[in-house]
């Protein structure tokens, strides 16, 4: 795993945060893990592919995802309606596609599949074990955990 490109992935999620929900973005940890920390209520996973594969998977409690959706939306929801599932998944697509832009710059081809929002009871289990860089953003409406995996094809 190529530790410079999988920083680009915290990197663009605590920018397009900071644009989004405001300036009181906070990269609290890094650090690397055995496998993905699939802790949150809500969690988007978004595939890799390309020179390099994996995926970025972005988990947080559910009152988080409603508060940034709520944010991004301009109007509370109590429940993780499909509208604010669907905000939880562009506001992935913004801040991984950003990270991708600087990757694909560098010479590295990488691409994306669509976000797949889903709850921590529909949440793939992961047995087998990945590489995985797991870093905690901290917004005004709570903790963000972004895990990444990343794998070279040459």
């Amino acid at each position: 795993m190529r530790l410079d490109l999988v920083k680009l992935f915290v990197i663009s999620t605590s920018e397009t945060l900071e644009e989004l929900v405001g300036p009181s973005i906070e990269i609290e940890s890094m650090r690397m893990q055995a496998s993905p920390d699939t802790s949150g209520d809500v969690m988007a996973i978004i595939s890799l592919t390309g020179d390099a594969y994996g995926k970025v998977m972005i988990e947080m409690n559910l009152g988080t995802a409603l508060g940034l959706a709520g944010r991004l939306l301009g109007e509370d929801s109590r429940e993780l309606t499909p509208l604010v599932r669907s905000s939880i998944a562009e506001l992935g697509s913004m801040a991984i596609g950003r990270a991708i832009s600087f990757i694909n710059d560098s010479g590295t081809r990488v691409g994306m599949r669509p976000p797949v929002v889903m709850t921590k009871a529909g949440a793939p289990g992961y047995e087998d074990r990945f590489e995985t860089l797991v870093a905690t953003i901290k917004t005004v409406y709570g903790e963000i955990g972004l895990n990444v995996t990343l794998q070279s094809l040459a």
